[in-house]
């Protein structure tokens, strides 16, 4: 059994989706190499690879590296319908085919080009592949992909940096002793 945390916040169901957490899965051939890029490289904490899986917490966001076996099995139950009898509502096989690398691309936002270059500058030193920095109409884009091929793009703006100032304001007012 999987000791696998998840981060959870607590909303009322409203009648629509609205998950308390999000978790990203995606397939990796080797989780150890996967865990020396990520935790060894780009500095993420996590408790190791337990299970084939390789669990990072980001904010707002888990992510799960999943051993291409492993991750294959949590596709069985949705492969099993897809092949059902004609007429059962079988949602076919779109997107149930091994992952491509691209084929998703995680997007995360900072508040300076700083940090972006020292992760891209870290991607590299763990054995990403690396594209140069793009600037474009007032935002800084940078593009790794992990030993894997998932691509991560990493974005700096105004917006993101004032997203990032307000967040602090609000950690800084909350750390108040009332």
């Amino acid at each position: 059994m999987s000791s696998i945390r998840f981060h959870v916040r607590v909303t009322p169901y409203t009648g629509r989706m609205n998950p308390l957490t999000t978790v990203l899965s995606l397939p990796v051939r080797d989780p150890l190499r996967s865990l020396s890029f990520y935790r060894d490289g780009l500095g993420l904490e996590t408790d190791g690879v337990e299970d084939g899986i390789l669990a990072l917490e980001l904010p707002n966001l888990s992510l799960f590296l999943i051993e291409t076996t492993e991750y294959s099995s949590y596709l069985e139950p949705l492969q099993s319908a897809a092949t059902g009898a004609a007429g059962s509502n079988a949602p076919g096989d779109a997107g149930l085919r091994e992952s491509a690398p691209g084929a998703a691309i995680i997007s995360c936002a900072f508040a300076t080009r700083a940090e972006i270059d020292d992760i891209l500058a870290r991607a590299s030193a763990s054995g990403g592949a690396v594209a140069a920095p793009i600037d474009e109409d007032g935002s800084y884009m940078g593009y790794f992909s992990d030993p894997d091929g998932h691509v991560w793009e990493l974005v700096a703006n105004a917006h993101t940096a004032r997203a990032a100032a307000e967040a602090d304001s609000s950690r800084e007012e909350g750390a108040q002793p009332s």
